[in-house]
């Protein structure tokens, strides 16, 4: 199942350090992210104060992403990677004092953990062409693709597991020491890592200089766009998903987790599968590929009722949703470092992050105010269109990029 491409990448020292260190790094963030807003919702039993979590998350990703990619630019890709690991570890120290009366650590936590994430991430994207060749992005992408599936898998359910054992205690120590490995082991790096850029001007004149640098290299402004238009849908799922399983299968709750985790399985298999086509195929083809894959899944999956309501269909569609998803993810971080001119791949990538959350944030409010208005099918509707219609938009660019 592996082809002389990705076979090359794993002949690469510094790529199977890097990818140990993803491994780790996301299966600590899995464990985190599904016990910190479960732990918060049982003490609190308010589901606002739950949501302030994710207010948080993704309000700090849309206003710092480029802000991050910009400092990211300036500084030494190894060190920004070591450093905030280090700073994410400690950050976590707040929630041991989070009780049902006192929340409000956790939500220093999460301000804390999203806002060096906006500094990890970009440097994490920025050091992969640093360490495989440009004819290895996509195989590499793919590898990478398959250890954040793996760390979902195993990430998620230990955090269920760790946060009904004993609250956040057990949470923290594995997390903090998930960050202080992922440190340990990206100091082992031996590429150059050194700075892309030293222009030590205002923040906001680097941030213009990365616009401008995405408007010069297609196409860059547009997949950004794209993808933030098709994070409409991401958000908008994340709600309907819950309303739907209950609403249309009678779920009282045991199934949303099930049937979540399901799609850690497809995109194993997809990673493996982009892997074997990735050089051959052009990246941002590989990306409509993927929107295209997402909204045909999400049509049958919202529509299966007409047809069955066993659970055993809707476990197996939404694992299938993993394969689109991992060639969309795959062929837009390919577009995006094989396009982007290297002194300003953090920026891009800090972009990228805003017009995630920005889409995001606005699909989860629409959704949430459509379903106590309208009826539910044609808002299901909508969302898998959105995806088919950013995924031809898509197959034009890459028509005519090609």
């Amino acid at each position: 199942m592996t082809t002389p491409e990705s076979e090359g990448i794993w002949h690469e020292r510094d790529f199977r350090i890097a990818w140990t260190a993803l491994l780790i790094n996301d299966t600590g963030d899995w464990v985190l992210n599904i016990a910190l807003p479960v732990y918060v919702f049982i003490e609190t039993g308010s589901g606002s104060a739950t949501a302030i979590l994710f207010v948080l998350q993704f309000g700090i990703a849309a206003v710092l992403g480029p802000i991050g990619g910009s400092l990211v630019d300036r500084w030494n890709l190894r060190t920004v990677l070591v450093w905030t690991n280090l700073a994410q570890a400690l950050a976590l120290v707040p929630l041991l004092a989070v009780t049902s009366e006192r929340v409000w650590p956790a939500y220093i936590v999460m301000g804390l953990q999203s806002a060096l994430t906006q500094l990890n991430n970009p440097a994490s994207v920025a050091l992969l062409p640093r360490l495989v060749n440009a004819e290895q992005l996509g195989s590499a992408n793919a590898a990478l693709a398959a250890a954040s599936s793996i760390a979902r898998l195993g990430g998620a359910a230990l955090g269920g597991v760790l946060v009904s054992w004993n609250g956040l205690p057990p949470v923290v120590v594995f997390d903090s020491a998930s960050f202080l490995l992922v440190a340990s082991i990206l100091g082992l790096i031996r590429a150059d890592t050194s700075a892309a850029e030293s222009d030590k001007g205002q923040a906001a004149g680097r941030i213009r200089e990365g616009l401008r640098s995405v408007a010069a290299n297609p196409p860059l402004g547009a997949v950004l766009s794209i993808h933030g238009v098709a994070q409409i849908a991401q958000g908008g799922f994340v709600v309907l998903f819950v309303v739907f399983l209950i609403e249309a299968l009678g779920d009282d709750g045991t199934a949303v987790g099930l049937i979540r985790g399901t799609m850690a399985i497809g995109a194993l298999v997809g990673s493996v599968l982009v892997a074997r086509v990735a050089k051959r195929v052009d990246p941002t083809f590989l990306f409509a590929v993927g929107l295209i894959g997402m909204g045909v899944v999400s049509l049958l999956f919202w529509n299966a009722p007409l047809v069955s309501t066993a659970l055993w269909l809707y476990v197996t569609l939404f694992a299938l949703s993993g394969i689109p998803g991992s060639a969309l993810a795959v062929g837009l971080f390919t577009t995006i470092q094989a396009r982007s001119p290297r002194e300003v791949l953090g920026r891009v990538v800090g972009f990228l992050t805003t017009s995630e959350a920005i889409g995001v944030a606005a699909g989860s409010i629409a959704a949430g105010v459509l379903v106590d208005y309208l009826p539910l099918e044609p808002i299901l509707n909508t969302q898998a269109a959105i995806y088919l219609a950013t995924g031809a938009m898509a197959m034009i660019l890459a028509r005519r990029n090609s």
